[in-house]
């Protein structure tokens, strides 16, 4: 364990201990993206886990419109991706 009394006054130390801290957490949180988690639900007789979802947004985020969708699935798109609610085709009455 080193000596952190060598280091000199309490300023000193504390100059440190906030170096090792970025040193230790400067990459991890740069390149750590936080995954979202949603819970399983049913959408048009499937039952959606964390993979379909993640699936489901990236292909929204890729296509630029969809020509149909069912009323499931703009629910979903609603609640869980409202800036992506542009990309669904109007409500059909």
């Amino acid at each position: 364990m080193t000596n952190r009394a060598s280091c000199g006054s309490e300023a000193d130390e504390l100059r440190w201990f906030v170096r090792q801290l970025k040193s230790t957490n400067s990459g991890n949180t740069e390149n750590v993206k936080s995954k979202r988690i949603f819970a399983p639900r049913i959408i048009s007789d499937h039952i959606m886990v964390q993979e379909d979802f993640e699936r489901l947004h990236k292909f929204l985020l890729e296509t630029e419109s969809l020509s149909e969708v069912s009323d499931d699935m703009r629910e979903l798109v609603e609640e869980e991706w409202p800036e992506l609610v542009h990309k669904l085709p109007p409500k059909v009455s």
